[in-house]
């Protein structure tokens, strides 16, 4: 039903005139509940569609979305979007895939990727693990209040279709949840946190022992000091790692190399981080959040290593940004239906290293283990870095006593050149780092 349907709207907009055209639909069902203090407070399920045509005319280019897929109403749309597209700037690098470069879709590597879970949790179930998660972190006397806790579940379906040959189906389901907790009293309150994010139901793992970690990791910030301004060494827990390859994302993400706004605009095949770090880009991976066969413009992917033995390899594009840089397509393209296409990374990951966070520890004489971040200045620019922070103060080897209220500062430049990998990858997000040991950061505190 789905591929005749689209295949309608593009005739219709054929006979309007149109000189390329895709159409996307993305259908998805939802389930999501949430607890505090033992109750439940939320429970929501509904169900989803939505449309969006884009349509390019003599190098102008508009979309129209709607989450109405009435007859009528696609009616209307194709009338609209076919007026505003006449009124809007030209973009002298807009435009769909060639044929030449597409990649015929095929149902048998989509389904390869193993992105369905063919369970699918009731509500009740939903209810229960959701309480459970909370009631396992709140059975801890140490624990005094509770921000609550959030289960959800979602199956989608997406389907696009272009003028220029362009076909893709793909279904995927998601599921997550997020915890956060207080311990202590008045005067003396922390809060710790946990979220994970699985294609997979069962990958969410066991409920009861998420928030039993989660009010041990409470717990342990209690009577936090705060301490002076010095340059020590820092390891940032895998929990929030992967921000700096957020930040890295960023910086070699083609529209930031097209407005000049990159540090690392002129580092194309020059080395940005030591001889050992691997930085890899892999749609391909089975049951992982973001892999796909092929990307949001009909471009096939692959596994591709951002940063080889410290090498920058490339930067990420979608087919407009590639046509402004003059290179190929990086098999990045994505889009939503209510958005044009934009670069975008798959599963994104920093290659571990061989040695194991409490090792990294141990080898501090002084220094800190960061488990949360707050706040961001980034100077895309010029690589500084500010952010606040909070974790643990170590010395001569050993955990002494939580820290709170500090800013950890530097470049990103000299972060990315001396930063030393942990052990302890795991796949929790679209972006996943393990453990990591950067040297000599400015640390402010009183």
């Amino acid at each position: 039903m789905n591929k005749n349907f689209l295949e309608d709207i593009l005739k219709k907009l054929k006979k309007k005139g149109i000189d390329e055209a895709d159409v996307l639909l993305t259908q998805s069902e939802n389930k999501s509940t949430s607890c505090r203090l033992g109750k439940i407070e939320k429970t929501e399920e509904s169900e989803i569609q939505e449309i969006g045509i884009r349509v390019i005319l003599k190098k102008r280019q508009s979309i129209i979305s709607s989450t109405n897929i009435e007859p009528k109403n696609i009616k209307n749309l194709i009338e609209n979007v076919t007026e505003m597209v006449k009124v809007v700037p030209k973009d002298e690098f807009c435009g769909l895939a060639e044929k030449k470069v597409i990649t015929k879709f095929n149902v048998n590597d989509a389904k390869s990727l193993d992105l369905h879970d063919s369970y699918e949790p009731t509500t009740q179930e939903l209810n229960k693990k959701v309480i459970s998660l909370e009631e396992s972190a709140l059975a801890n006397k140490k624990i005094t209040n509770s921000e609550g806790a959030e289960l959800a579940y979602s199956k989608s379906k997406l389907t696009m279709m272009g003028s220029n040959g362009l076909y893709s189906e793909i279904t995927k389901t998601h599921s997550d949840y997020i915890v956060a907790v207080l311990a202590g009293k008045k005067g003396n309150m922390e809060r710790a946190y946990d979220y994970k994010s699985k294609v997979f139901f069962e990958d969410l793992g066991d409920f009861e022992n998420a928030g039993k970690k989660v009010a041990k990791d409470a717990i342990k910030k209690l009577y936090s000091k705060k301490i002076k301004t010095r340059k020590c060494d820092v390891i940032y827990d895998s929990k929030v790692s992967s921000s700096l390859l957020s930040n890295l994302f960023n910086a070699t993400n083609a529209s930031s190399i097209i407005k000049g706004i990159s540090f690392l605009k002129n580092k194309r095949n020059k080395k940005v981080f030591k001889s050992n770090i691997n930085v890899v880009d892999d749609p391909l991976m089975k049951r992982k959040l973001r892999s796909r066969i092929i990307d949001g413009e009909g471009i096939k992917t692959r596994e591709k290593k951002l940063i080889e033995n410290g090498v920058l390899n490339f930067f990420f594009n979608c087919l407009s940004t590639a046509r402004q840089i003059k290179e190929n397509p990086s098999g990045h393209g994505s889009r939503s239906a209510n958005s044009i296409p934009s670069a975008t990374y798959s599963n994104l990951y920093l290659e571990k290293g061989e040695f194991k966070k409490k090792d990294m520890i141990k080898s501090l004489k002084k220094g800190v283990l960061i488990t949360e971040l707050m706040g961001s200045s980034i100077n895309l620019s010029n690589g500084d870095y500010s952010r606040g922070a909070s974790g643990f103060w170590v010395e001569n080897g050993e955990i002494c006593y939580p820290v709170s209220e500090i800013t950890i500062a530097g470049n990103l430049k000299d972060i990315f050149l001396s930063l030393i990998p942990a052990d302890d990858l795991e796949f929790n997000f679209g972006v996943n780092a393990p453990s990591l040991l950067i040297e000599n950061l400015t640390v402010a505190g009183i």
